[in-house]
Parts: C-alpha cells; sequence; structure tokens
C-alpha cells in the first residue's frame, strides 16, 4: 500500500514537471506559436465558407483566394482606418494638454474651497505630450513592420485551407479510435465556429453602439472608440470595460464631467444588454466553461502567448477540455473547468 501511494506520488510530481516543461516550451515559442494558432483557428472560421462556395461548383482554389482577399481588404480598411484617426489624435494631443491643466486645476481650486488641500497642480506641470506623441508614431510604425508578419498568417491559412478536404483521411489513418476521436474533433470544430462567428456579430453592434453613442454626442473620433470596442469585446470579461477608458476620457477633456458621466451611463447600458443579456442568450451555455475559468484562462493565455492568447483564450480552453473529455482518465479535469450545470442539460444543448 505504501508502495503504491509512493508511485501516486511520483506520478504527479512527473506530470507536474512536464505540464511546467510544456508551459516553459510555450512561453519561448510564442512567438511562432501564437502565428500558428490564430492562422489555424482563422481557417476553422473561414473554411465553411469555402465549402459553400465549393457547393456552388467555384473550385476550392478560387474559393480560397476569394475568401482571403475579401478577408484581406476588410482588414486594409481597417487598419486605414485606425492608422489615419491616431494620426488625428496625435495632432490634437497638445489641445488636449492644455484642457487636462485646466481641469486638474479646477478640481483643485473646488477641494481647496473645501479645505481639502491637495497639491493636484503639481500634476499637471510633468504632462508632456511628446512621450504620448512618441508612442503613437512608434505604434503606427509598428503597424507597417507587421505587414511581414501579417503576409505569414494568411499564407499558413491559404496552406491549411488547402490541405483541409485531405485532412480526414490523415487523421483516420493516425488515430487509434477514429470514430470517437473524430467525433469529438467535430465537436470540436463546431464549437469553435460557432464561438468565433456569433462573437464576430456581437462584437459589430458593440462597436456599432460605442460609435453610435459617441457620434451623437458629438465626441471627437467616434469611429476611433467604435473600432476599438469591437476589436476588445473579443477579450472576455476586461475588454468592454478597456475600451470604454478612452472614449470616457476624451469626453471629459472634450465636454466636461457631465458628458463624460452621460457616455460612461451609455457605456455601462451597452456592455450590461449585450454581455448580461444578448451574448448568454446567442452563445447560450454550450462553451460548457464557468465563469472562473473564462478569467483565469484570459490570463494564463495572455501571459504565454501575448494580446493574440487573450484573443484566443476561449477557443484555446474549449481544446483542451475536448482533449481531457475523450480520455477516461482525464474527463474529471475537464468536469474542473465545465460551467458546473448537470451532465443531462449539457448533452441535450449539444445535440441542438
Amino acid at each position: 500500500m505504501q508502495s503504491a501511494e509512493i508511485q501516486n506520488i511520483s506520478r504527479y510530481i512527473v506530470t507536474a514537471a512536464s505540464l511546467v516543461i510544456i508551459l516553459a516550451g510555450i512561453r519561448l515559442g510564442s512567438e511562432i506559436l501564437s502565428l500558428l494558432l490564430f492562422s489555424y483557428f482563422l481557417a476553422i472560421l473561414l473554411n465553411p465558407a469555402i465549402n459553400a462556395l465549393s457547393r456552388l461548383h467555384i473550385p476550392r482554389v478560387l474559393g480560397i483566394l476569394l475568401v482571403v482577399s475579401v478577408l484581406i481588404i476588410t482588414m486594409m480598411m481597417i487598419v486605414a482606418s485606425i492608422g489615419s484617426a491616431l494620426q488625428d489624435f496625435a495632432k490634437a494631443l497638445p489641445g488636449y494638454k492644455q484642457q487636462t491643466i485646466d481641469m486638474i486645476h479646477q478640481i483643485s481650486d473646488k477641494l481647496a474651497q473645501r479645505n481639502i488641500n491637495l497639491d493636484l497642480k503639481s500634476i499637471a506641470e510633468p504632462l508632456d505630450t511628446s512621450s504620448i506623441f512618441s508612442f503613437l508614431t512608434s505604434m503606427l510604425t509598428h503597424m507597417g513592420s507587421a505587414t511581414s508578419y501579417v503576409f505569414l498568417i494568411f499564407l499558413t491559412v491559404i496552406f491549411m485551407l488547402a490541405e483541409a478536404p485531405l485532412l480526414r483521411n490523415k487523421l483516420i489513418r493516425s488515430m487509434s479510435d477514429p470514430d470517437q476521436q473524430l467525433k469529438d474533433l467535430e465537436r470540436f470544430v463546431a464549437s469553435v465556429n460557432r464561438y468565433v462567428a456569433l462573437k464576430t456579430a456581437i462584437s459589430v453592434l458593440t462597436g456599432l453602439l460605442v460609435a453610435l453613442l459617441l457620434g451623437l454626442r458629438g465626441v471627437n473620433f467616434y469611429l476611433l472608440g467604435g473600432i476599438l470596442a469591437f476589436a476588445l469585446n473579443f477579450i472576455p470579461n476586461i475588454g468592454s470595460i478597456l475600451a470604454a477608458i478612452p472614449g470616457i476620457l476624451i469626453t471629459l477633456l472634450q465636454l466636461g464631467f457631465s458628458e463624460a458621466l452621460f457616455v460612461s451611463a451609455g457605456y455601462f447600458l451597452i456592455n450590461m444588454l449585450i454581455g448580461n443579456i444578448l451574448e448568454p442568450r446567442v452563445l447560450g451555455k454550450g462553451l460548457g466553461l464557468s465563469s472562473m475559468v473564462v478569467f483565469l484562462s484570459l490570463l494564463i493565455w495572455g501571459w504565454l502567448l501575448g494580446p493574440i492568447g487573450m484573443l484566443l483564450s476561449v477557443p484555446l480552453t474549449i481544446s483542451i477540455k475536448v482533449l481531457l473529455e475523450s480520455s477516461p482518465g482525464s474527463r474529471r479535469f475537464a468536469a474542473l473547468l465545465g460551467s458546473g450545470r448537470p451532465k443531462e442539460e449539457v448533452d441535450a444543448e449539444q445535440s441542438k
């Protein structure tokens, strides 16, 4: 009995050490791994559209080029809009600096009238827009230098999509239990497709509502605020909060405290309606992940893979959950990642 306990402890130690080595390897190879993983999930998302074109008797190669070209054009339009908005923002920074100084002086004077002596005016002295301008300039430069990285992603996606029709036969020959493992793989692909497609639609709606809110109030750079809300909405839990900060600050500097309060309420209402009402209804609970696991996966994958890891945190965690569920010995760990709902309810939802 004592020997069996020692063996169990040794197995746990070896498993933990292996996990640490794997995580260290992912961290060290994050640059190439993030490229491959992003390309892989992008290929999964685009493959149904290419299959639909194939059913219309359009050759697969032509369908791949058509779909990828549309995606590239869309991304170029978004990047051009962001670059133009950032340039305009950089030009407006000196004016925002003076408005910030004036606001700090007003707050300091009002506090002094109530016998609250805080030297807030000293905060305004070191404010310098040159560092922010340099940051924005470097951001635009990096956006230009990222072209080669984006080119590699799309090239990888094209090869993955071209290889997709041959993949099933390769997997059948390499799997020990093709029927069950292919079923698990198809369930994983369906979950990822559903999540990414619906999340994209919800993010577009969020961006439009935020741009409409800022535009109706006359806030500068409302288009940039909408694009930011769209992009950061893909990051679970904290993305919508991060997206609200720039819009509220610009409103505060441009239009004053009352308008900033109104815009804050608008952001809160949009995020409440979409995050707490629309998104759970549209996405459902079919992802099978608890809220705590989603938040922790955001932190862990963000630390391992950077911004792309944060964007892919949910699909990557779904992948691990499906992988754990495919083996009888690891299903108890998959249950720890789950939402905690009864198994019958989850099975009924997945069968729909």
